[in-house]
């Protein structure tokens, strides 16, 4: 009697841990699936910086930055064409370092 209880008891145990391990792998499996599917479905979006922050960024690396009452439109205008290529700012890039140093010149 007492090797029945313990047959038993062993398959209970061994039942019940194969449930739960099973049941917490369904749910993980579960929980990546619907992470993944969500991702697929949004859009991706990148935040863009601004002129004052590339400029910031970029200008600072090298040398200290003048204020943009410094130069003027047209001086800018140069500098900013040189400065793409050495920075290594794209045209869009450029473009909005430019139009940040015209505003607050």
């Amino acid at each position: 009697m007492k090797k029945i209880n313990k047959i038993i008891l062993l398959v209970t145990v061994v039942v019940f841990v194969t449930i739960i391990f099973t049941k917490c792998a369904t749910q993980q499996n579960a929980t990546s699936t619907e992470s993944t599917s969500f991702a697929k479905g949004v859009p991706e979006y990148v935040l863009q910086k601004s002129g004052a922050q590339l400029w910031a960024e970029s200008c600072i690396r090298c040398h200290n930055t003048a204020s943009p009452a410094t130069f003027s439109d047209t001086e800018w205008d140069v500098a900013i064409k040189h400065m793409e290529i050495r920075a290594q700012l794209t045209k869009v890039e450029a473009e909005k370092v430019l139009e940040f140093l015209k505003s607050a010149n």
